[in-house]
């Protein structure tokens, strides 16, 4: 599944570009990745009391939230900044570094295993849904959520679309699942790792914000415009509101987004 892929180069560059979202995430991208908790949470079959496992857990918002549904949640990132980040916000909760290729747990110790935008970014799935395999109980779920279809992410366009515009941006380092929706792709990937009853399905997710400030933040992290020109950044900024106007009301925005689920058993 990975092959073509360097995971050294995809892994580098996945920990400095969450390294430096670390510090703003929770007021940035969690306005989105936030909204697909209940769903996740179903697909997971998490009830209050159950042991989770939350691969990816950034800055902590989505343990936060499934704790406050009753959960007991144990959350790993291999950002440390990220890691940092949750624990002194969310101290009740365990977060720790580590690799999700080895994952610091004994087999059958959890419930439900969750990764909410983590999965395309994994430089080697097929290990990490073998280490997911390994740590749940008998009957535990993995479930994931990730992207849709590229054209379906309209934030996403409206900043992206502002970049080739005025900026010669090469294909950026990404794993093998990226942009990925096909069901043959993934059951097979899951069941190689004994995962069953895969369960796919797409669900529209929608971006809300009272401003477009925070989610052009949360895009000027994530690219590095800093690094750029300040000339070419302007340009970007007017450009990509100007994108984002179909999607304002009354000064406040609603971004449609397609989102794909997953999730599978360990019987």
């Amino acid at each position: 599944m990975s092959e073509g892929f360097d995971p050294d180069v995809v892994a580098k560059f996945e920990l400095e570009t969450w390294g430096r979202c670390a510090e703003d995430y929770v007021n940035t991208f969690a306005g989105i990745t936030g909204e697909t908790v209940p769903l996740l949470s179903e697909d997971a079959r998490i009830r209050p009391g159950s042991q989770v496992l939350e691969i990816g857990s950034g800055p902590g918002h989505v343990a936060d939230l499934l704790v406050r549904a009753g959960a007991i949640v144990n959350g790993v990132d291999f950002s440390q900044k990220m890691v940092e980040v949750a624990q002194s916000k969310y101290p009740e909760i365990t977060f720790r570094q580590a690799d999700a290729e080895q994952l610091p747990f004994e087999a059958g110790s959890f419930d439900s295993v969750v990764a909410n935008f983590v999965v395309h970014h994994l430089a080697r799935p097929e290990i990490v849904f073998r280490e997911v395999y390994r740590v749940l109980k008998p009957g535990g779920r993995f479930a994931f959520a990730v992207w849709g279809a590229p054209e379906e992410q309209s934030s996403i366009g409206a900043f992206f679309g502002a970049v080739m515009a005025h900026y010669d941006l090469e294909e950026l380092p990404h794993g093998p699942l990226f942009g990925v929706t096909d069901r043959g792709v993934y059951e097979p990937l899951l069941t190689q790792a004994a995962l069953e009853d895969c369960q796919l399905s797409i669900h529209e997710v929608t971006w809300k914000a009272d401003s477009l400030d925070p989610i052009l933040k949360g895009f000027w992290d994530w690219g590095n415009m800093a690094a750029l020109p300040g000339e070419t950044q302007t340009k970007i900024e007017e450009t990509t509101r100007e994108n984002a106007q179909p999607y304002e009301r009354d000064g406040r925005y609603a971004f449609p987004h397609s989102i794909l689920f997953g999730s599978a058993l360990k019987a």
